[in-house]
């Protein structure tokens, strides 16, 4: 591992490539075992000080973003970059990924990683030491409490790579396990191919360009466009459905405190609750009877809400009304017609039945004076004699505070399957889809 001893970045040293003699910066010299020259794409290891070939890569795809050397403060964290990797899934057909190697001379060594165009910062457990306290099972993993969920199983591949490393990552086989919990990912590397079998976890941070570009002072323009979703992204969507929702519930909460509060203040007042008599008169036509008129009531407040309760014995028929309530003083007139039916029998041996014998009509806004109300039923059953009428001010308008916390809702709805859709579209690339 690098120096973790020092206070400051070692002193950078230059070496010549064995094989085509460029100059090589090593900018850990003490703490590097293996590096690659980026002009013959030749790797070496350091044995006995002397640099020896073990094999020949491919040239990078892509020139690094973040120059080799450059120095930039990710997490309150002073990172050198080292070393430029480019891999792939051996069993592949996409492009992969690029990785860039980050020093630091007290927490060593740290991952920033690039896939079409998301970044991902990564740590391992010399800087996160509770990562040796993961909880593993097949499906997930728990770190500090948190339960991450399986996205993808993977054997990574090296394409290309420039710089200096302290492990020989040519030769590291390992079969990777990512766990997420957006904008969380813990990686699980365990090794094959060797007889010591080795676990080792990392933890990525999902971090957004300008975030990168602001730490390693680079022009974001330069950076590479994002491209669909990928696993630990956070959604926005997920933010804003959580902020719509607590904000709703809030605002629903307030509604139905003032709303009771109204009631304690000014309690429902029953005005008129009485049984008429009804008349069949076979002079004014089929099915009608006489009008009559309801006793007198008074509304004392500037403006109320009139609940008007009709009910009847019905059976296997319907009955209608004409209501008008008339101010004594102004003879100004609210008008509405109400009617109910209702209907039962047997068939097949069981009962049935179908309708109201009861409805209401709600008037608003209505002025302070003196009423009573003009009432003209009729009814398919012409024996049908008596009529219920009821009159409450102060009615609680329980529709209206519904009507309020649907509209409140449409906000929160819409967040949540806009947060469903991101949802279904980052685990569209998982074989482990929730989904």
């Amino acid at each position: 591992m690098a120096t973790t001893a020092a206070t400051s970045f070692p002193s950078p040293e230059q070496i010549n490539c064995p094989k085509c003699n460029s100059e090589i910066t090593l900018y850990d010299p003490e703490g590097s075992e293996f590096f690659a020259c980026g002009f013959c794409h030749d790797y070496f290891q350091f044995v006995d000080d002397t640099p020896v070939r073990i094999k020949t890569l491919g040239p990078a795809a892509l020139k690094p973003l973040i120059p080799l050397g450059t120095v930039g403060i990710l997490q309150g964290i002073s990172f050198k970059l080292i070393a430029y990797i480019e891999k792939d899934e051996g069993n592949t057909t996409y492009p992969g990924w690029r990785e860039y190697v980050l020093y630091n001379y007290e927490i060593g060594y740290a991952i920033l990683s690039e896939y079409d165009g998301h970044w991902n910062l990564i740590f391992d457990k010399k800087h996160l030491p509770d990562l040796e306290k993961v909880v593993y099972t097949s499906s997930q993993v728990v770190y500090e409490g948190y339960a991450y969920k399986l996205f993808h199983h993977y054997s990574p591949r090296v394409r290309s790579l420039i710089g200096e490393f302290d492990w020989d990552i040519v030769k590291e086989r390992v079969k990777v396990s990512e766990f997420v919990a957006a904008p969380y990912i813990v990686s699980r590397e365990a090794s094959i191919g060797t007889k010591k079998k080795t676990v080792d976890y990392y933890l990525g941070e999902y971090q957004e360009p300008e975030v990168i570009a602001e730490a390693f002072k680079l022009e974001i323009n330069l950076f590479p466009t994002k491209i669909g979703t990928i696993s630990n992204q956070p959604s926005k969507a997920y933010a804003n459905w959580k902020w719509s929702l607590y904000t709703t519930l809030y605002l629903i909460l307030a509604l139905l405190l003032i709303e009771l509060f109204v009631v304690y203040v000014k309690p429902e007042n029953t005005l008129v609750d009485s049984v008429y008599n009804l008349t069949y008169d076979p002079e004014k036509g089929v099915n009608e009877f006489k009008p009559f008129v309801s006793s007198g009531f008074k509304l004392e407040d500037e403006s109320s809400a009139l609940q008007i309760d009709i009910s009847s014995g019905v059976v296997n028929n319907w009955l209608e009304t004409t209501i008008v309530l008339v101010n004594e003083a102004s003879n100004q007139t609210w008008e509405v017609t109400k009617g109910f039916e209702y209907y039962q029998g047997v068939e097949g041996g069981e009962s049935w039945s179908e309708g109201e014998q009861s409805a209401e009509v709600l008037l608003s806004e209505i002025p302070r004076g003196k009423y009573h109300l003009n009432i003209y039923p009729a009814s398919g059953d012409s024996a049908r004699n008596v009529l219920a009428v009821k009159v409450v001010s102060n009615v609680t308008l329980w529709r209206n505070l519904l009507i309020c916390i649907l509209m409140l809702s449409i906000y929160p709805i819409f967040s949540y399957l806009w947060m469903r859709n991101f949802e279904k579209k980052r685990w569209s690339n998982s074989d482990y889809s929730p989904f």
